[in-house]
This record gives C-alpha cells, structure tokens and sequence, in this order.
C-alpha cells in the first residue's frame, strides 16, 4: 500500500509540474530528434546551441551509460510559489530585471529554487520538469560526497597518500599526494585542464582522458584509462594552489571502488540517491571497460538536484535524510585551505565583493558565512546557504555564441537580497 500511494504521488507530482511550470515550452519534435542525430558529432557535446541542448537532455541517446535507482519513497517537495521571489529584480550589466523574465530570456533550461524545504521559484523555459539533464562538472560534489560518507566510517583517511590505498600509483606522479589535495584541486599533476589547447588538441593528456569516456576523441581512448593515470607526472608541488582539473575527481571515483567493492555508480544508488528520496532514476556517463565518468557525467531531473542540495540544509538533514554529518559539512564550512584559493586561476563567478574564503572537497566557492556553490559547463550550478536554508539548482546550455547563464551571479544576488533571512 505505501508502495502504491508513493507511485501515486510520483505521478500527481509529474502532472502537477508540467502543467504549472511547462507554461509555453515544447519539445523536441520528432523530426529534430532525426537531425540532431544525424548530424551529431562527440566533439559537438559543449558546441552550443540547439543541438547542444537536445544532447544536455538526451544524454542516453548519444552515450553509454548506468542507471542510478532510487527507491519507492520519494521525498516530498511542497510547493509554496513566491511571486516576490519570481518578481525580485536582479542586476545585470548594470540594468534590472525580474528574476523570471532573466530566467526565461536567457541561455538558462531550469531553475529551483527551496526554501526551508519547501519549492518557493520553479521554471522550466528550455525543458521538460521530467527531462533527465546532464550536470557537467555538478557531478564532482556527489563524488567528494562518497568520500566524506566513506570517511566518517573510517575506510578513508584523506590526509593518507593515494598509493596507500592504490599501490599500483607507486613510482608515477601521484606518489605521496594526500587525498585532501586531489579533494581540493591542487594535487599539481600535469594533466591540466586549461592548459592550451586542453579542450581541442587531442595529444594533450585531458583530452586523452576525456577520449575513455567516448568524448570528444574516441579513437584516441586507451582501452582502459587507468593506465593514462600511471603515465602522469607532477609539474608543480601538491598543496600549493587550486588547479581545477578533473583528472583528479575520476581518481577519486576510483578510490571510492577500490575501498568499497562496488562500482560509484552502485555507491551513488544506495548511499545518496535511494536515501535522499529521489522522484526519479539517475544516469551516469560510462566510457571504456565501463568507468563511470564521475567528473560529469550524471543526468537527472532538476528537482533530484534540488533533493541533493536539502541533504546540506538544516530542514533537509532531518532524518531519515541525514546523510550529510555534522563533521562533513564542518570540513566543507571552514576546512578549506585558503591558500590554496587564493594561488589558484579560479575566478568569482558570483562577478562581485563577496569574499570567498576558500574552495575544499571539489565545491568551487565557499564564503564568509558558510555558504558553498558548485558549477558546471554549459551553465550548471548548485547553490547552497545553509544558515538560510536554501538551495538554488539550475541547469543551462551554451547558446549559439558559447555564453553561458549569469545564474552563479544571480543566485549569489538572490542569496543576500533579504528574501530568505526569515
């Protein structure tokens, strides 16, 4: 009887959402679908444009992927839509503009946004509520996630080198680098991803990386990436400065297996997703010899994301939802190494004053008060404030012109505006 009762408010849910938020947005027609596909090419995934966006939400047409189960208790979102918010005007190149007429005359998919657990701003103008949209880089926070959830068991020890726990990494670049750095982006192995040419020229070591994951560069896949990682040598010293690459988050994903026995994806199913209450399956990108691409690979629905994000918040870590410790988001809080921020190229994507005091277990931006933001390509991006509990989620694609959504900017504006101190 629950069982059912949950499947029943699954599909109310699903109805509800299209016919409230849909509003004029239509997809894809069939024809477009054809095309898309026949003129599809893997070094299209992050071109821009329609194509892009048919590919960001049809991610399982294109590549292999695992599906990520939830279980049959979904948990609920009440909806209590805030026109105030919806109106809220926010600035742009030094002009106003409502926060919903931004959302919807932007490069912009998605945007939730909840408050005290509860949906206060949901649109939808370039998706479906039901699509399954990949999260690019959003992926890497589930990850360092896995990691804390491991650690607080005591399988991890992240101030331990990676060759404890993966001898065969002896004798290459990543001997004697502790977790933590690879956790925070300053492990300083040269396999840099904004190094020239790391996005197009396929004899750089990232895109050798991306090619095991059936992007952009197939043919160049090493039958099993694994032994890429070997192959990688340090150009600076570890611990010195935040050098975003995701070579970094797959090695964690790899960490994750060797201490747990179970692939991440099997990890991400019943330690996150099932427990979370998630409304609907996840994916995750495959490559060679099935590796998960953990750095960018999971596609879901936007409220799932949201779900994931109320995991942080105090209305969302009551139980049965306490998945995130006190002693996790403690280190995320104030663990950080400022230092490390401070050296590296990484720039404030909230595009004003705020003082990020540090970045730390792969989320980008950790501010004064505790708040912490994760992005992705494309226009990606999830925004959590504890002390307000609030999160905003979003999912975008690059338009013709390859800009992205000014969404990281404008949640931070939405954040700070008074709206959620009470």
């Amino acid at each position: 009887m629950e069982i059912f009762r949950n499947r029943i408010y699954f599909i109310l849910l699903i109805c509800l959402s299209i016919h409230t938020y849909g509003q004029d947005y239509k997809d894809f027609t069939l024809e477009e679908s054809r095309k898309f596909h026949r003129e599809f090419k893997n070094s299209m995934f992050i071109g821009g444009g329609e194509m892009s966006r048919y590919v960001y939400i049809h991610y399982s047409e294109f590549f292999p992927h695992t599906v990520i189960t939830r279980e049959d208790t979904i948990r609920e979102l009440p909806i209590h839509l805030r026109k105030e918010v919806s109106n809220h005007l926010v600035t742009i190149d030094s002009q106003k503009k409502a926060l919903h007429d931004y959302v919807y005359n932007s490069p912009t998919d998605g945007v939730i946004i909840i408050h005290k657990g509860q949906i206060v701003f949901e649109e939808y103008p370039r998706m479906l509520p039901t699509d399954k949209h990949i999260y690019f880089s959003v992926s890497k926070t589930f990850v360092s996630t896995l990691i804390a959830i491991l650690e607080d068991r005591g399988m991890i020890d992240v101030s331990k080198p990676i060759e404890h726990y993966m001898p065969e990494l002896k004798n290459s670049g990543w001997e004697g680098i502790p977790i933590i750095d690879i956790l925070d982006m300053s492990s300083g192995i040269d396999c840099r991803e904004k190094e020239e040419g790391a996005y197009y020229d396929p004899e750089t070591c990232f895109q050798k990386f991306m090619a095991g994951f059936g992007f952009p560069n197939l043919e160049n896949a090493l039958e099993n990436p694994v032994e890429l990682l070997k192959t990688m040598k340090k150009y600076e010293l570890n611990g010195k400065k935040m050098d975003y690459t995701s070579v970094n988050t797959w090695l964690l994903g790899w960490l994750i297996e060797r201490v747990s026995g179970k692939s991440v994806s099997d990890m991400m199913a019943t330690e996150i997703w099932q427990k979370m209450g998630a409304e609907s399956d996840a994916l995750m990108l495959t490559g060679t010899q099935a590796h998960a691409a953990t750095p960018l690979g999971i596609n879901s629905n936007l409220r799932d994301l949201g779900r994931f994000g109320l995991l942080f918040t105090p209305s969302g870590k009551q139980a049965p939802y306490d998945i995130i410790s006190d002693n996790y988001l403690e280190k995320i809080q104030h663990g950080g190494r400022p230092e490390i921020y401070a050296n590296g190229y990484w720039p404030n994507l909230f595009k004003d004053k705020t003082v990020i005091k540090h970045n730390t277990y792969q989320w980008d931006h950790i501010t004064q008060e505790g708040d912490f933001f994760k992005a992705g390509i494309g226009g990606q991006g999830l925004y959590i404030s504890p002390s307000r509990d609030l999160v905003i989620a979003f999912f975008g694609t690059h338009d013709e012109t390859m800009t992205e959504n000014l969404m990281p900017m404008i949640a931070r504006q939405l954040t700070i505006s008074g709206l959620f101190d009470e």
